[in-house]
């Protein structure tokens, strides 16, 4: 079985993961943009064991593509992997947020609620993209860890990497969103009923979908 990090273990490879990671998350390094083993050592100021291992695990992870003597480079989303990754996530999500419902107790629902409010306060106020991002990984994540299913939340936090290739190193501000609307998810959630639930979080992951393939768009005409 392929190697994979132990959480909490800061090895070189893992460091060398975590560093590669954020750059991808940024958008520092580009999709499409190749990662040539023995410079990007150099460039980490660690050997090329450590850094392989780095980028294998990236490739697990959806984040890269290896090609057979070229080596590794950040994956390309098209509009129809892109769309893929939307399916899979409104599945996850789905899942995740009817176990969360039938099982959340007043202190979890409140928890949520402050970090949907300030998730909101910020997307509506155009806050800087790099919270958003973090808080907006963190409320959906927190909703699957509270399902109780292990498995939902690797499974959303691959996805969520995944999806973040598409966005160009920036949340597209120019693209309307509809106002407290992780405040309304809450809501149903609030409800305790599993059905309410899902069909709020289903109409949040098809807007989400359709504002990121609209964004997509915009980027490959200004390419």
């Amino acid at each position: 079985m392929p190697k994979t990090f132990v959480e909490g273990e800061e090895t070189l490879a893992r460091q060398a993961h975590r560093r590669v990671r954020q750059r991808i998350i940024e958008g520092r390094l580009l999709p499409g943009q190749r990662l040539p083993l023995r410079p990007l050592a150099t460039e980490l100021g660690m050997s090329m064991a450590p850094v392989g291992e780095a980028l294998r695990e990236l490739a697990r992870e959806g984040l890269l593509e290896t090609e057979p003597g070229w080596g590794a480079r950040v994956r390309r989303l098209d509009s129809d992997s892109l769309r893929n990754q939307h399916i899979l996530r409104t599945a996850l999500e789905c899942e995740a947020v009817r176990q969360c419902a039938a099982r959340v107790t007043d202190s979890q629902l409140q928890e949520l609620t402050t970090l949907a409010d300030e998730l909101d306060g910020l997307i509506d106020s155009h806050g800087d993209w790099k919270q958003v991002s973090e808080f907006d990984s963190r409320f959906h994540l927190r909703i699957a860890q509270l399902s109780g299913v292990r498995i939902l939340v690797d499974s959303l936090r691959t996805n969520q990497l995944v999806r973040i290739l598409a966005r160009g190193g920036a949340i597209a501000r120019h693209l309307e969103r509809p106002p407290h609307q992780h405040l309304l998810l809450l809501d149903a959630i609030r409800t305790r009923e599993p059905d309410v639930a899902e069909r709020a979080m289903r109409e949040h992951c098809q807007r989400s979908m359709e504002l990121q393939l609209a964004h997509l768009t915009i980027l490959a005409l200004e390419t």
